[in-house]
């Protein structure tokens, strides 16, 4: 409460301060007033002074009053064609959740591996980032921590409940084992979040930024180009440090029989979890061909191709009937209304935003002012903007985090003579990093609830991959986006 007072009333300060001094050589007053309101925003982002939803409205309502942008110009901004697609694909997440498809992948996946406590981790892993692939990370989340409590029951003997209804082991082995089975789900979770445009909020106003100020247009399947990467790296990476690191144990190998009885059989699949099934199938089939499907449809783009997802799982029905004879569709709108609705003032904000900062100049004149830069090699100053970004995301918004330093990135390049779009990109990729703060994610904060994962466990493991991270990320932007021909 009182960091959100501070927020609220520094960013107030700041804002009058700026608007109160006169522009720097170079910059134009609009860009100055840009600068004022980027900083009141920042603060009231990082801090949550005032609900982030809420903040994410200033730019409507403060860039005409500043005279940067017609009413018309800055509203356009909150309609972004992606923000349909991340719309789009959650309610096709949602009716993928509906009907429990993500525990029968679960466990027909850890079922089948080697019943060793290492391997099993890996795979709850590896199952937990590819439902995260079309599910926010919150969702799968909470999903899957049941997933990972059962197999976690089949492994371990001596946990027993204390007054508060947390379990404690007596075998220090169980523990450690315990505190690294469900610190991995939220892990995993936000890892797979990079795969996708989808996967995060992040991760689609990363592109809407990039195809509203760079004119950089990167489809579903670009994304996945430099994201599945990731995560194919990032699941053993981050593997490596929890099992042979922070949280070291050695148990003995299991029966499968014991895992699959403590999983249980969700047996045959049903009607609506194969129309589901055939849904996501084909959207992701679409994603992916894109550019062979636009031979046909010229017009075709990700955010129409998760519209008609969306469509699809309200129209078609189920199969199966309610108390009162009616056929359930395999979404309907009560369920629906758990979409993330709330993301086109937060994204559109942020794309607003964004917006008038390169066009009033402030991008420019901080891509000059930060000239004395430009003896850094190309990787170091990149490796330097993802480590950053990962250091100030466990402490604020990674949506405010990548909208404010995305163009602080670009301009730093720009400075150096290097490709702004590559600095963009790592920036609001390092923008999904944040895995020691118990408070950076939900995810972390819903693991952490458990009373199983120690706090120290946690800051070691997230700090570590924090800096694995920002080096793939590096690595990734470097070799995979000029390949892909958008730098």
């Amino acid at each position: 409460m009182m960091l959100q007072r501070v927020g609220f009333w520094l960013g107030l300060c700041l804002f009058s301060l700026v608007m109160l001094s006169p522009a720097p050589e170079g910059l134009s007053e609009a860009g100055w007033r840009v600068a004022a309101l980027t900083l009141l925003i920042a603060c009231w982002w990082f801090t949550e002074a005032v609900p982030v939803t809420l903040t994410g409205s200033l730019p409507f309502l403060a860039l005409p009053l500043l005279d940067v942008g017609s009413a018309q110009s800055v509203a356009s901004q909150y309609m972004s064609p992606v923000l349909f697609l991340i719309l789009g694909g959650s309610l096709v997440g949602l009716a993928f959740e509906k009907w429990n498809l993500h525990r029968r992948v679960a466990v027909y996946v850890v079922a089948r591996i080697s019943p060793q406590p290492a391997t099993l981790l890996l795979g709850v892993m590896y199952v937990t980032a590819l439902v995260s692939l079309f599910v926010n990370n919150s969702a799968t989340t909470v999903m899957m921590l049941p997933i990972a409590m059962a197999t976690l029951a089949a492994v371990v003997t001596t946990g027993e409940a204390d007054a508060a209804g947390v379990t404690r082991y007596r075998n220090r082995n169980e523990a450690q084992f315990a505190a690294a089975m469900i610190l991995s789900v939220s892990l995993a979770s936000n890892i797979g979040g990079f795969a996708t445009p989808i996967g995060t909020p992040v991760n689609s106003i990363a592109v809407g930024v990039l195809d509203r100020t760079f004119d950089v247009q990167i489809s579903f399947a670009h994304w996945m180009a430099y994201g599945v990467p990731f995560m194919l790296l990032g699941i053993p990476a981050c593997w490596w440090v929890l099992t042979r690191w922070t949280l070291r144990f050695d148990l003995p190998s299991l029966s499968r029989e014991r895992i699959r009885d403590a999983l249980g059989d969700p047996g045959p699949l049903t009607g609506p979890e194969w129309r589901v099934l055939a849904v996501v199938g084909v959207v992701a089939a679409a994603w992916v061909f894109q550019p062979v499907l636009q031979t046909a449809f010229p017009k075709i783009t990700d955010a129409g191709i998760a519209v008609a997802g969306a469509l699809l799982v309200c129209i078609l029905p189920s199969g199966q009937r309610d108390a009162q004879g009616q056929s359930i569709p395999l979404l309907d709108w009560g369920e629906a209304r758990r979409a993330p609705w709330y993301l086109i003032l937060l994204l559109g904000g942020g794309l607003a935003l964004a917006d008038a900062v390169v066009k009033s100049g402030l991008s420019a004149w901080l891509g000059t002012a930060l000239e004395a830069v430009s003896g850094l090699p190309v990787w170091s100053m990149i490796l330097a903007i993802a480590l950053m970004c990962a250091l100030i995301t466990e402490a604020a918004s990674n949506v405010a985090t990548a909208t404010i330093f995305m163009p602080i990135a670009a301009s730093l390049a720009l400075g150096a003579g290097y490709d702004p779009v590559i600095a963009a990109l790592a920036a609001a990729m390092a923008a999904n990093l944040g895995f020691a703060n118990p408070a950076a994610t939900s995810s972390n904060a819903l693991v952490y609830s458990t009373g199983q994962v120690p706090i120290a466990g946690m800051i070691r493991t997230g700090l570590i991959f924090d800096v694995i991270g920002a080096v793939l990320i590096t690595v990734l932007v470097l070799t995979v986006i000029p390949w892909l021909g958008l730098s």
